[in-house]
């Protein structure tokens, strides 16, 4: 089976918007939802995303839900698939935010060990 792990210069998982993401709401609270809100810029990617290079400014500092490995555990999807959860989540972000043929998701597909 392959195993997830996350990419370096990736990103995809610092866009996001909450109301496209609708499954978020059982699993943050007020104080996080607030957090996210004020992290996220106009265009939806992460304040503290360098963009250019693709690092987390606060990595050491971040939030829970930017933990996959932690953040992951409160969903029932994972808690049946595990790493394909992951793979699959990785996926369509990666391919969301830059395309199935991206650079990122042939990163991630090395990573994983698929061809």
């Amino acid at each position: 089976m392959k195993s997830w792990t996350c990419i370096e210069n990736c990103g995809a998982c610092c866009k996001f918007n909450l109301n496209e993401r609708s499954y978020l709401e059982d699993k943050l609270n007020k104080k996080d939802i607030a957090l996210i809100n004020s992290m996220t810029d106009k265009d939806g990617w992460c304040k503290n995303l360098d963009r250019e290079n693709k690092k987390c400014l606060i990595y050491e500092n971040r939030p829970h839900f930017c933990r996959v490995n932690k953040f992951s555990i409160a969903f029932k999807g994972y808690l049946k698939y595990r790493d394909k959860f992951l793979i699959d989540c990785c996926k369509q972000h990666i391919s969301s935010n830059y395309g199935y043929k991206s650079k990122e998701m042939k990163n991630f597909k090395i990573a994983i060990s698929e061809k």
